[in-house]
């Protein structure tokens, strides 16, 4: 083999080797990144299973998600730290409506990006608080 194609050889091999590295980063980044997308949840009873919390009856008590959104949209706009914020479609986790925080304008981050969620019981319609990201880390924080 001559040198030219050793070099060829080696490029190849690099750029092989960063699109993995690049691929496994991805697919491990911070929930700050790969959260851009709004979840709309889909309230479904599975009957299936006993230990389900979602049953029907239970159900009925829950607040709308547009109830909810309503209610972290007026949280937000009564804190000026949440200015530059609307709020996002919600979606439900055990009994708790996640509704994410959606930037409007161009600020520290860029506009449509979720910056965290505002965090909605969904029997009571209470505001349980916020949740954000730890930046370097990735993990929830709960405020």
């Amino acid at each position: 083999m001559n040198t030219r194609n050793i070099i060829i050889l080696l490029v190849l091999i690099v750029l092989i080797l960063g699109s993995l590295v690049a691929y496994l980063l991805i697919q491990d980044s911070n929930p700050i990144f790969n959260n851009n997308t709004i979840n709309q949840t889909n309230n479904t009873t599975n009957n299936n299973s006993p230990d389900t919390a979602n049953t029907e009856e239970s159900q009925k008590n829950m607040i709308s998600a547009s109830k909810a959104q309503s209610i972290a949209a007026n949280y937000m706009s009564s804190s000026s730290n949440f200015n530059n914020l609307r709020a996002g479609n919600p979606s439900l986790k055990s009994g708790v409506y996640y509704v994410p925080m959606i930037t409007i304008a161009e600020a520290q981050h860029a506009p449509g990006t979720i910056v965290g969620n505002v965090r909605v019981d969904a029997y009571t319609g209470k505001v349980l608080g916020v949740q954000s990201w730890n930046i370097d880390t990735g993990e929830p924080i709960y405020e």
